[in-house]
């Protein structure tokens, strides 16, 4: 190491004494020195002695300009020491270097900066990324994940198209886009950038399923099937593209072919979780409970934590404590939520909100529909968010008893979020839960500062986004209040609201029009297959054995279900024809047909729900087993609301013995029937005008707690 001593005495002769000074301090280093130098930093680094290490690289960054390995050091030591503003100043100078991987540098400065909250530096150094010619995909792909991750697809949609306008023939641009407008449901326009990358490729598998399941999602099957069987062509090792196609079949009822796809799915992936949780269902649809049992026992197994359906597994077991579970794994998983503060509003008058795809001539408009009627209009104002495929006469009536009716089908969940707000609701009211067309992601973004879950789904939805789950002291006893993530609204009597105006046909039904027996006792079973278990088909056939002159009545849901059932009774020595299966009908022709049954036999872990009350407003009795669960208990709750709690049962062996009891009792069922018949317009569950009166006041109450 050499100094410049001559130049200094010559300044210092020449009255430049302080420069002489910094000149005289100044070194000059040889290569060899500065190798040293380098050597000793990197061996300070490796020990974390990072302020030491800094002298060093300092020292070299004087005389080099361009060390990489340097200013690589540097650059991550201002990491570690978390000096944002140096380490940015250290990736400029990295970025100048035209031999450096552009997009890996700034795709790790990215995640540092991000991971320290500073997003709106993250945006802007992306924006300027546009300047340099390197400027690639890679960076803002990733970065459009970490917007779509944070919610923030508008910012990712505007980056995307940018460098899109640049590249159009961009196959990775054109997905990505297409994936946004998908999570966003806007599925038409999805499909639209989805098929400008099919153009590139055509034989790109992944493309031709995204498209599939757009389609899948707007329940246009024929071309979801079509799309999907094209990335099957395309990559046959696609277990995804067989467990959707499976699913699809389930729906329309090719069982068969639903069950081929589903298999094969699992043949190449044995674990999917959906694939096995879609042919539970399926299996339960059509009573084929080995596989139904077998299903289940491989996802227990499996100790799951991916999202699965909640809904498939209400009728598998009667179990509260996994239902919960099951709800919190799915709720935490498949919904992000935003933390959006609602404010109390000072709305004249108090307004609520009811979310739901059913608003036409379906069950929970069955039930629904004179609540809405009822509904107090000088204090309340009802807001109704549809966002359901079908409007039909039913729809129509509603318009007219309801302050807004919005048709939100074709709006994402965002948009149909932020309508809401705008909307001032002070009660948000969901009305599916986990069943199917669910968009609870809607709640999870806050519509309301007071977001119910009501009536669609019987249980909790284990999400901090809901808030209240409306119940009654039958459905959920105290001590069963630690199986809900939500506050419990107890009502007074039954939690089912009714229509006390339903329309029972008054046509005089025969036992001959449904091929029932005359003069023998008909045991009957309205509810869908996929509850029917082995556990009660088991007493029922004892039942039957018992009862010589009976007969089981069951609604037809598919006629695998009826060829099951049929093997499973002649495998207990039931002569098959003793069971007899009934076609859907209109409600009030069905209704109607009620009084050529004689007893009702609930299912066990998911209950008849508008099922039972239906049973109940026609005239016949109902023996069901409560259970533990919210499914396993609702016709115990309604039951209990017209008095006859004496047809609720503790233990199967209990059910079985009360529905022999009636079997062989046909005088006590007959006046059963008499009082349900004369009485039932002055029992809660069929009071009409004083549920919603009860409901009002328990709303308003929620309101002004909060």
């Amino acid at each position: 190491m050499k100094y410049k001593k001559n130049l200094g005495v010559s300044n210092q002769k020449f009255g430049f004494g302080d420069k002489a000074k910094r000149i005289k301090r100044k070194p000059i280093y040889t290569e060899k020195d500065l190798e040293n130098i380098k050597l000793e930093g990197l061996k300070m680094y490796q020990k974390n002695r990072f302020d030491k290490a800094l002298i060093a690289f300092k020292k070299i960054i004087k005389f080099r300009k361009n060390d990489p390995e340097v200013f690589a050091n540097l650059y991550q030591i201002y990491k570690k020491q978390l000096r944002i503003n140096d380490a940015f100043i250290i990736y400029k100078r990295i970025i100048k270097d035209t031999t450096i991987n552009y997009s890996e540098i700034t795709i790790d400065f990215l995640n540092f900066i991000l991971n320290h909250g500073k997003d709106e530096f993250a945006n802007q150094l992306v924006f300027e990324s546009f300047k340099d010619s390197r400027s690639n995909e890679k960076v803002i792909l990733f970065y459009s994940k970490i917007l779509i991750d944070k919610n923030n697809t508008s910012l990712a949609l505007n980056l995307l198209k940018k460098v899109l306008s640049n590249n159009p023939s961009s196959i990775s641009i054109l997905c990505n886009i297409g994936y946004i407008f998908q999570s966003l449901k806007q599925h038409i326009e999805a499909i639209k950038y989805y098929k400008r990358a099919l153009n590139l490729n055509p034989e790109d598998y992944l493309v031709l399923f995204n498209i599939a399941n757009c389609y899948e999602e707007t329940l246009d099957w024929e071309l979801a099937i079509d799309f999907y069987k094209q990335s099957l062509k395309s990559n046959g090792n696609n277990p995804e593209a067989n467990r959707a196609l499976g699913s699809i079949y389930a729906n329309l009822e090719e069982f068969t072919l639903a069950k081929q796809y589903l298999q094969e799915c699992l043949s190449r992936d044995n674990k999917n979780t959906g694939a096995l949780t879609t042919l539970m269902k399926l299996s339960a649809d059509i009573c084929e409970w080995k596989s139904v049992k077998k299903c289940f026992r491989e996802i227990n197994s499996q100790k799951v934590t991916e999202n699965i359906s909640p809904f498939a597994f209400l009728s598998i077991e009667d179990n509260p404590i996994n239902h919960l579970q099951r709800a919190r794994i799915t709720s935490n998983q498949r919904f992000k939520t935003k933390t959006i503060e609602i404010k109390t509003f000072t709305n004249k008058k108090k307004r609520i909100g009811y979310f739901s795809s059913d608003f036409y001539n379906h069950a929970t408009m069955h039930l629904m529909q004179k609540v809405f009627e009822l509904h107090d209009k000088t204090y309340f104002e009802i807001f109704i968010y549809s966002y359901g495929k079908y409007q039909d006469e039913v729809t129509e009536k509603l318009k007219n008893n309801v302050y807004i009716f919005r048709d939100v089908s074709s709006l994402t969940d965002e948009e149909i979020a932020l309508q809401a707000r705008n909307d001032r609701l002070d009660i948000a009211i969901d009305l599916k839960g986990f069943t199917r067309e669910t968009r609870l992601s809607i709640f999870a973004q806050r519509v309301s500062k007071i977001q119910i879950s009501y009536l669609g789904y019987p249980g909790s939805i284990g999400a901090e986004f809901i808030d209240y789950l409306i119940a009654d002291r039958t459905l959920i006893p105290q001590e069963y209040e630690k199986f809900y993530s939500e506050k419990i609204i107890y009502m007074p009597d039954s939690y089912q609201c009714n229509d006390n105006t339903k329309i029972i046909s008054d046509i005089k039904f025969d036992r001959k029009d449904f091929d029932l027996p005359e003069e023998k006792v008909i045991f009957t079973c309205f509810n869908a297959a996929f509850k029917i278990t082995e556990s009660e088909f088991n007493i029922w056939m004892l039942l039957l054995k018992e009862v010589k002159n009976s007969h089981l009545w069951l609604l037809r849901s598919n006629i695998l279900m009826e060829k099951n059932l049929r093997n499973e009774a002649t495998k207990r020595g039931i002569d098959h024809r003793r069971l007899i299966f009934a076609k859907k009908i209109p409600l009030d022709k069905h209704l109607a047909r009620h009084s050529l049954g004689d007893i009702f036999l609930d299912t066990f872990n998911y209950n008849a729900h508008t099922t039972a009350s239906d049973a109940l407003w026609a005239g016949m009795p109902l023996i069901t087993f409560a259970g533990k669960s919210f499914s396993s208990r609702v016709s115990a709750s309604l039951l209990n609301s017209i008095g006859l709690n004496e047809l609720i049962c503790s233990t199967e062996k209990q059910y079985y013995e009360k529905a022999l009891e009636l079997g062989r009792n046909p005088e006590k069922v007959s006046s059963l029937k008499q009082k349900l018949l004369k009485h039932k317009n002055s029992y809660p569950l069929f009071d009409s005008h004083l549920f919603v009166k009860n409901f009002e006041s328990k709303l308003k109450e929620i309101i002004e707690s909060n």
